[in-house]
């Protein structure tokens, strides 16, 4: 008797065990529809789906997954995690996808993955890596084609493996995404949307906080706001950028027209939504004979003139007033930050600081005054010959308006006529994005992406790949030693 007990005994063991192991074999696991907190998933859930894509995602922060449907009595997984919950919050490795696996009453296993990397985002090439400074590198991706156009572009954030820890997918046109660590010491990121004439504005952890464009002021409405370029101070002071049309402007006094339509630059200074400097090209009627003479002659044929072409503005460190470059005009700008007049002229026609020789810019991007008072900048090199870009340091007397050419890099025969960006690292690295030239193949197939050492050896190569009939660019790349 003793032993038959003990023998029903263990079958009532054996068939609770069997039971608590095939639960999730008896109970309906599935869920009606997930969230991911960083960005939406695509092509809308169906359970009949098993494979996804996301707008936005990244390994830097914690990821909040939401099964919609879930009860407590479910078995579900995420990424090995057992959900307890309607929200599991998980930290992706780098490349690591997100996957759901529960079993069906069937006993089947069923998974959902959402792929950590979308099929339209231009893959990058490690070319070079060797020892280069910690930090991530701030890139927006877009395809220019006249035959096969990608309309969707992506900001991204790489590691120096050139793999992306961030990023996020729109139609919009975006460029110029940067990070800023603000005056009460805050991380905020942003990016210029120029299909919504926005600035978008995202805090530390990617999510959007503001959408910024130019207010009405001294007679003139709303303005969107330009996408070359933005300075963020803090929540309630920055720096705005745009453009507006003139019309009807007699050039005739410059053998033009008598009635041309001028693209005209504008920039505000904005504390507490209220405007507390503005600067207008248009108060600047010297500036119309600074244009490169490639464009002069548009004042007698061409309907609407962009002379100046703004593609940068920044802060001089020292003394705190506006440095702006200009494309068309060749030149740099310094502005007085509160008169608003212009205190020197850096190249062009009339250049204040009279460049000869090897001295001489065309076309600049991304000018901006070193905490030593050097001026750097990528020279694109549209009118010299041979045409290279570079880019190059400058020291500068501005008491006797003299400058010397300190340092230069330029790889033999590379031409970037559009786009590119110069930065220097806090240990005398030179960070370079190279823009762009949708003419030439060879020049499209090399590296996008440059760091190198003080002695100018390469340290970080990087290239986007280029899909067939069309050429993968970053309007910039600018690299930064974030802490998250």
């Amino acid at each position: 008797m003793k032993t038959l007990n003990i023998c029903i005994l263990n079958i009532i063991f054996f068939l609770s065990i069997s039971c608590e192991n095939d639960s999730s074999f008896t109970i309906d696991n599935t869920f009606s529809s997930l969230e991911i907190s960083t960005g939406e998933i695509y092509p809308e859930f169906n359970k009949e789906i098993k494979d996804y894509y996301i707008t936005s995602l990244n390994t830097i922060n914690e990821i909040k997954v939401k099964l919609n449907g879930f009860e407590s009595s479910k078995t579900i997984y995420i990424n090995n995690i057992k959900v307890i919950s309607p929200i599991t919050k998980i930290k992706l490795n780098i490349g690591e996808d997100i996957i759901i696996k529960y079993n069906s009453l069937e006993g089947e296993e069923i998974k959902y993955t959402i792929h950590y990397i979308p099929e339209d985002l231009p893959k990058m090439n490690l070319i070079t890596k060797n020892n280069p400074t910690n930090g991530y590198i701030l890139i927006n991706l877009f395809q220019l084609s006249t035959i096969n156009i990608n309309e969707n572009n992506y900001i991204a954030i790489l590691n120096n493996d050139g793999f992306p820890v961030y990023y996020k997918k729109t139609s919009n046109q975006i460029i110029n995404f940067k990070y800023f660590l603000t005056t009460d010491n805050k991380k905020r990121f942003s990016y210029n949307d120029h299909t919504l004439g926005k600035v978008i504005v995202l805090d530390e952890n990617f999510n959007e906080i503001n959408q910024l464009s130019l207010l009405p002021y001294n007679n003139h409405g709303y303005y969107s706001t330009d996408n070359h370029d933005f300075i963020y101070l803090n929540d309630h002071h920055y720096i705005l950028p745009a453009y507006y049309t003139r019309e009807n402007v007699d050039m005739s006094s410059y053998d033009g027209s008598n009635s041309v339509n001028l693209d005209e630059f504008l920039f505000q200074e904005i504390v507490n939504n209220e405007v507390i400097f503005e600067w207008d090209t248009a108060n600047h009627p010297e500036l119309l004979s600074a244009t490169d003479p490639i464009y002069y002659n548009q004042y007698a044929t061409a309907p609407k003139v962009d002379y100046f072409h703004f593609n940068s503005i920044a802060i001089d460190p020292i003394n705190h007033n506006f440095i702006i470059s200009a494309r068309h005009t060749n030149q740099i700008y310094k502005i007085d930050r509160t008169n608003g007049n212009i205190i020197w002229r850096f190249g062009g026609n009339n250049d204040d600081f009279n460049l000869t020789g090897n001295q001489i810019i065309s076309h600049p991007h991304h000018a901006t005054i070193l905490n030593n008072g050097h001026l750097l900048l990528f020279d694109n090199g549209v009118t010299k010959s041979p045409q290279e870009s570079r880019i190059v340091e400058y020291e500068l007397n501005e008491a006797n308006l003299t400058a010397n050419l300190v340092y230069e890099y330029k790889d033999i025969g590379r031409y970037s006529d559009i786009m590119g960006s110069a930065q220097k690292l806090d240990n005398g690295n030179y960070f370079i994005g190279w823009g762009g030239n949708i003419t030439s193949q060879i020049n499209a197939n090399k590296s996008d992406i440059t760091e190198i050492d003080t002695n100018g050896n390469i340290v970080l190569d990087i290239s986007f790949r280029n899909p067939p009939n069309a050429f993968t660019y970053s309007y910039r790349a600018l690299k930064y030693n974030i802490i998250f």
